[in-house]
């Protein structure tokens, strides 16, 4: 416990690091504009509020499925269909799709059996909190918050994980990842069971935080949800973080602005080679040939006067 205490003590005396210049440079316009808002409002005393989803946003969970599946290939498909076992090992992050039957049409599996038991052995972990351990911060996104929460803001994790199932490997996860937490100015919130529905639990959220402070940005990776907070906070800033989502999901608003990454990477300059000199018409003089004067002709000799007769 004490050692527990000591981690909490060092991460919130990082994340009280004054926001540089330079630091801020390292986010797109976007994210700076929003550092900007954060800081106004804060010294304004209007206590401005940041709203995060995890899975999807700040937190990449498909190591997390294709850990699950890589077990289920080891440990059940092997001793049936080794081949089907042998793809499912092959499977790497850049193919997994948001729902596990997706994933494993993918790469060529489309044994019924194969795919209806893959759902139930996934499901049995991907919301447990030992397998939480194997998400991976989305590149940006730990410098990101941890800047907005020293710049001021009220940095809140709203998440459809289930607090029964996933509280204290959330709490783990993010305070490992580098993520404030457990500390004034954080706070996350999540369903109060299972079987709460992700949209509904949001959107009885959203009263909550418009009470507590003003709602400067919401970031999710779901369309509803980001839709959800694009009618519910008029004047923040709504962004979709583009990742792996539901299907049949509603389209982006168009007033929703969408973002790829956190990391903020300045556009390639192109230094070109420079040109080879222009070489003039006339030789150098150094190499011009000094033509030799010409020769000027012989006089002849004067003619003697012709005697007159």
């Amino acid at each position: 416990m004490d050692l527990f205490r000591r981690q909490l003590i060092l991460l919130a005396l990082l994340c009280f690091v004054p926001v540089s210049a330079q630091a801020r440079s390292s986010f797109s316009p976007m994210l700076t504009d929003i550092l900007t808002k954060v800081r106004k409002a804060y010294n304004k005393h209007e206590a401005p509020v940041v709203v995060f989803d995890l899975d999807g946003t700040l937190f990449d969970n498909r190591t997390r499925i294709l850990k699950i599946l890589k077990e289920y290939g080891e440990e059940e498909v092997s001793k049936v269909r080794p081949k089907l076992a042998d793809k499912i090992a092959a499977i790497k992050i850049e193919e997994v799709e948001y729902r596990v039957i997706d994933t494993l049409k993918k790469v060529g599996i489309t044994e019924e059996a194969i795919l209806n038991n893959a759902v139930v052995f996934w499901a049995e972990r991907f919301f447990s909190e030992k397998y939480l351990g194997y998400d991976v911060p989305t590149p940006g996104s730990v410098e990101f918050v941890r800047t907005l929460y020293s710049t001021g803001a009220r940095v809140v994790y709203l998440s459809g994980r289930d607090a029964p199932r996933q509280l204290v490997g959330t709490v783990r996860s993010l305070r490992e990842s580098g993520f404030p937490i457990g500390i004034q100015g954080s706070e996350i919130i999540l369903k109060p069971t299972r079987q709460t529905q992700d949209a509904i639990f949001k959107q009885r959220t959203t009263a909550y935080l418009r009470g507590s402070g003003k709602v400067v940005a919401a970031f999710d990776n779901e369309p509803m949800n980001i839709n959800m907070y694009r009618r519910a906070f008029s004047e923040a800033d709504c962004v979709w973080f583009k990742a792996n989502h539901s299907k049949n999901a509603p389209p982006v608003l168009g007033n929703v602005v969408g973002l790829e990454s956190f990391e903020y990477k300045e556009p390639a300059v192109v230094v070109l080679p420079p040109l080879p000199p222009q070489q003039s018409a006339q030789q150098p003089a150094a190499e011009q040939s000094v033509a030799e004067p010409a020769a000027e002709p012989a006089q002849q000799p004067a003619a003697e006067p012709v005697a007159q007769p």
